[in-house]
């Protein structure tokens, strides 16, 4: 059953789930990355790739930072500087990235034990997260909310309390269509248009899944989700995180090609399209975003 919202154009963007930021300028929606030259980030080639684990180990030294300002996808404020390199070989790419976030979150929704009631309740409470899109097809340069475009995005969705303990990242798509489509919420902007909005996981077993509350006390805090081995298609990217206690730091690979029609082929002959967001402290709708960035690998 998909779920209909009726919003009005300027309360729109509040529930926009988009790695390209969205502007809002009378009825119109301009994405950041329309607004000036995409940024380039230089992927060097290695024998060997690094350990996903989190640590800047010593093959990263042969890789050029790029230094990338992400904004509020509401109103453009609070910008904050992400830091990406890339490595490949002849299989795999390697993204490192780091941001700051001096408030560790690495637990999604737990219950919590109210003592009044002498039961659990399981209060909203978000996890840090961080997101890298690449197009699979459609036009990728526009928002979510787009009333005059159509696009499909490969997304490795990145989550610290939920993805992070197993050491993957969530493989998942972005579907925008103006039509139904299943699965889809619908958007319907102030009257003047409907957009139809997908998120779902690829196909395959999940790195976690939902636990069931305890029907009695443990401990005040009792995470609500339980990790397992993920596999096909939503485990192609593994990654790791680690905190400092100032910011993350994040390792990324996935295979060029997986083989799987949900996922993009990332390129090494051309310039590759893609995005990053993070969350900090964040749900959905409240979520900082890069403009249109490109992906080029160096000569091996």
């Amino acid at each position: 059953m998909k779920a209909k919202k009726t919003i009005i154009i300027s309360l729109a963007i509040l529930h926009c789930w988009s790695l390209t930021a969205c502007v809002s300028s009378n009825s119109k929606h301009q994405s950041v990355s329309a607004i000036k030259e995409p940024q380039m980030l230089l992927a060097s080639y290695v024998t060997e790739l690094p350990t996903i684990d989190g640590k800047i180990d010593t093959a990263w030294q042969t890789a050029t930072p790029l230094y990338v300002v992400v904004r509020e996808a509401i109103g453009g404020e609070d910008p904050k500087q992400v830091i990406l390199r890339a490595l490949y070989n002849d299989e795999k790419l390697v993204v490192l990235a780091e941001w700051p976030d001096t408030t560790l979150s690495d637990m999604r929704d737990p219950y919590v034990w109210n003592a009044a009631s002498e039961q659990y309740e399981r209060p909203s409470k978000p996890d840090d997260q961080f997101a890298i899109e690449f197009p699979i097809d459609g036009d990728f340069d526009i928002n979510m909310l787009t009333t005059d475009s159509e696009y499909t995005a490969d997304v490795w969705h990145w989550k610290a309390g939920r993805s992070n303990p197993g050491g993957w990242a969530d493989d998942k798509r972005h579907l925008i269509s103006k039509q139904p489509i299943k699965g889809a919420e619908e958007y319907n902007l102030g009257g003047h248009a409907t957009v139809h909005i997908a998120r779902p996981m690829d196909k395959g077993t999940p790195a976690y899944v939902r636990t069931n509350k305890p029907d009695k006390f443990t401990s005040d805090l009792v995470n609500s989700f339980r990790y397992q081995s993920a596999s096909g298609s939503v485990a192609d990217v593994r990654a790791k995180g680690r905190h400092s206690g100032l910011g993350w730091t994040l390792e990324l690979t996935r295979k060029f090609n997986t083989g799987h029609n949900d996922d993009a082929v990332i390129h090494q002959s051309r310039d590759n399209r893609f995005a990053v967001a993070i969350l900090d402290d964040e749900l959905y709708w409240r979520h900082s975003v890069s403009g249109l960035l490109h992906l080029r690998f160096l000569p091996k």
